[in-house]
């Protein structure tokens, strides 16, 4: 206790008063203004940080509402990305001295994507904002854990006949937990019936594992429930990624992506500076400025910009002496994707039935829908997935009406020891990544499951040491431990380059080839 008993309870009093405002709360509790401190220059938070304390104050008194009539209740889950140094760590600083000062008994939980991010930037920018605060001598400041001094925990001990609040101070702290990407369940533990806050700082390094842990931490009913992710976005893969740019993974949350360019505290001489250095459309300024993910991050097989440019493609093309391949990647009883290429043109070669795919089929109905396939457009090939695609393939040997037109594709097949790459499958990839500049795929928005999301989110490595140093493609099993789905779309894609020009299909006598071009490009055809 650092000043009188009165004294002592008119700061108690008056910071208990914002327990649902964190707006006065932060502005009653530093120093904004005055001389001689990191706060001197400053009349309160940037603009982005008091709008996001304004709208968790809104937030909690509309759950205090809903609580008191028992109706159901939100968690708090904001999410921002940025370039550098808008103050990120600093608006979890703030929230979490509120939480500490106002939700006595329940917990703050802090984890990043490295613990030495934790003990170099984030606590340390926490001991400041504590040590400055008017209530500093209520806590306890240590390298990864924030706690009540003792005259406080034994006061807050105490039975309320005593003068306490009779709640055990055990769980009311703000500590680093570290996380294991081999061990996600060792991250799970903490409920709390006083509120609880989780804060992701440099989100985007922290495996989408944890993130699923995290999301049974809130399960105790109560209106202060709060979960933090702040991070540049360097990748263009994972949890804090797919809450901005994946439908499914943005529900509840709140996201916002906070550029530099023109903020109040940044140096915008040196901004001007970086964007003439690196280009306006460079990744640099992409992920350091403007708080977006790169177009094309290291180890990326496919680049961004060969995508874009084949969705905005608008090409003059000669179909007819182009051949029509079908390429089919079955999943029985799963999702099958299927595509058909035309030479440069994989977007309308068919009209609407130039891709698509079929869900839960076995092999036998995968079977007669190619063969449907077959019968409407008649291509000059069909180039199938041999992994999953056997009984697929046994199938057609039989049913189709010129069996030469099958071609088995062996994804895992090794490549001969002159060849760039390891396996078939990559070299394939290799010829589509090759294809794109100059071809027209069908425009999508990158969403996940798209099939530029497909493309661009495969990263490659070497396949062995010094004396195998051949290209392979990441393994679907560790695209999955990322939060990458099966690239199935292109997948489909991949398989219609199995071979480049096949023989023209035999004659039959059914009617003609009904290939239709339409609406898109600078071309209509009818074969």
């Amino acid at each position: 206790m650092r000043g009188t008993i009165d004294q002592e309870k008119e700061i108690l009093t008056k910071i208990l008063s914002f327990r649902d405002d964190p707006v006065k709360h932060v502005m009653y509790c530093f120093p904004w203004g005055r001389k001689g401190t990191l706060f001197e220059k400053f009349k309160g938070p940037r603009p982005w940080q008091m709008r996001e304390l304004e709208r968790i104050r809104d937030h909690v008194r509309e759950n205090r509402a809903a609580y008191d009539l028992d109706l159901p209740l939100d968690v708090y889950q904001s999410c921002k990305s940025s370039g550098r140094g808008p103050g990120k760590t600093a608006l979890l600083a703030m929230v979490a001295h509120w939480c500490m000062s106002v939700r006595i008994g329940a917990p703050i939980i802090v984890s990043a994507n490295t613990e030495a991010q934790m003990r170099a930037k984030t606590f340390p920018e926490f001991a400041v904002w504590f040590g400055a605060s008017v209530n500093a001598h209520w806590f306890e400041v240590d390298a990864m854990r924030i706690t009540p001094a003792a005259w406080l925990q034994k006061l807050v001990n105490q039975p309320p006949e005593a003068g306490g609040l009779g709640i055990d101070p055990k769980y009311w702290y703000c500590a680093a937990q570290t996380w294991n990407a081999d061990n996600e369940n060792a991250f799970a533990g903490a409920h709390n019936p006083y509120g609880m806050c989780v804060m992701f700082d440099e989100a985007a390094g922290i495996p989408d594992g944890i993130w699923n842990v995290t999301e049974g931490f809130f399960t105790e009913i109560n209106p202060y429930r709060f979960w933090f992710g702040m991070s540049q976005m360097r990748n263009r893969q994972g949890r804090f990624h797919d809450i901005f740019y994946d439908k499914n993974h943005a529900t509840g949350w709140y996201s916002e992506t906070l550029s530099t360019r023109g903020m109040e505290g940044i140096d915008q001489n040196v901004i001007r500076k970086q964007i003439l250095r690196y280009g306006e459309d460079s990744d640099f300024v992409r992920v350091e400025i403007d708080g977006l993910p790169p177009k094309t991050e290291e180890g990326q097989f496919i680049p961004t910009e060969n995508v874009e440019t084949a969705m905005h493609n608008m090409l003059t093309l000669n179909p007819g002496t182009d051949k029509l391949i079908l390429g089919v990647d079955p999943a029985p009883r799963g999702r099958t994707t299927w595509q058909f290429r035309q030479g440069r043109n994989a977007r309308d070669c068919c009209g609407p039935k130039t891709h698509g795919e079929w869900q839960g089929k076995d092999n036998v109905q995968i079977a007669q829908a190619v063969l449907d396939l077959d019968a409407a457009y008649k291509p000059d090939a069909i180039c199938i997935d041999f992994g999953m695609g056997t009984g697929v393939i046994d199938i057609l040997k039989r049913k189709l009406p010129f069996p030469g037109i099958l071609h088995e594709v062996r994804f895992g097949m090794i490549q001969g020891q002159t060849d760039e790459f390891k396996t078939n499958g990559t070299r394939l990839w290799a010829k589509v990544r090759d294809w794109l500049p100059g071809a027209m795929i069908p425009m999508d928005d990158g969403e996940k499951g798209s099939l530029s999301y497909e493309a661009t989110n495969r990263q490659w490595k070497w396949s062995g040491g010094k004396e195998d140093t051949k290209k392979i493609l990441e393994s679907k099993e560790e695209l999955k431990k990322r939060g990458v789905d099966s690239p199935d779309k292109m997948d489909s894609l991949a398989c219609t380059h199995e071979v480049d020009n096949p023989p023209r299909r035999p004659q039959d006598n059914g009617p003609g080839p009904q290939r239709i071009a339409h609406g898109t490009g600078d071309y209509e055809f009818t074969i």
